[in-house]
C-alpha cells in the first residue's frame, strides 16, 4: 500500500464531515427562522460530488476531492409555504437536524478509530 493511500479515507470522511457541517448550519438557519414570514428554507448537496470522486478513486487510484463542495440552494417550492409565505417544516427540519448530528458523530468516530489503527501500525515498526 502507498503511504499517500493510508489517508484516503480520512481525507473522504473530513470532505464527507465539512459538507455535514455545512448542512447542519443550514439546518440550524431553518429552525432559527421557522417563524419568520416569507423566508424559503435552505438545502444542503455534496454527496453526489463526493460519490463521483470516490467512484473516480475507485477506477483510476487517484482521489481528488478538490471539487467537492457543498452547494447551498433555497428552496422556493410555493406548494409548500404556509400562509405567511414560510416554507419551514419544524418537525422535518428537527428529523433532519438529529439525522445529520448522528452522521457527523459516525463520521467522527471512523475517523478516530482510523487514526489509533495508524498509530498503533506506525508504532510497531
Amino acid at each position: 500500500m502507498r503511504v499517500e493511500n493510508m489517508f484516503n479515507f480520512t481525507n473522504i470522511l473530513g470532505t464527507a464531515m465539512q459538507g455535514t457541517m455545512v448542512r447542519l448550519g443550514a439546518l440550524n438557519n431553518n429552525i432559527a427562522n421557522v417563524d419568520t414570514p416569507g423566508f424559503n428554507r435552505s438545502n444542503v448537496q455534496f454527496e453526489d460530488q463526493l460519490q463521483r470522486a470516490v467512484n473516480n478513486f475507485r477506477n483510476t487510484g487517484r482521489l481528488d476531492l478538490s471539487n467537492v463542495r457543498a452547494r447551498t440552494s433555497v428552496e422556493y417550492s410555493h406548494l409548500m409555504h404556509r400562509l405567511d409565505e414560510n416554507n419551514v417544516d419544524i418537525e422535518f427540519e428537527m428529523a433532519q437536524l438529529y439525522q445529520t448530528q448522528m452522521r457527523y458523530n459516525v463520521m467522527s468516530g471512523s475517523i478516530m478509530n482510523h487514526q489509533r489503527i495508524l498509530q498503533t501500525v506506525i508504532n510497531m515498526r
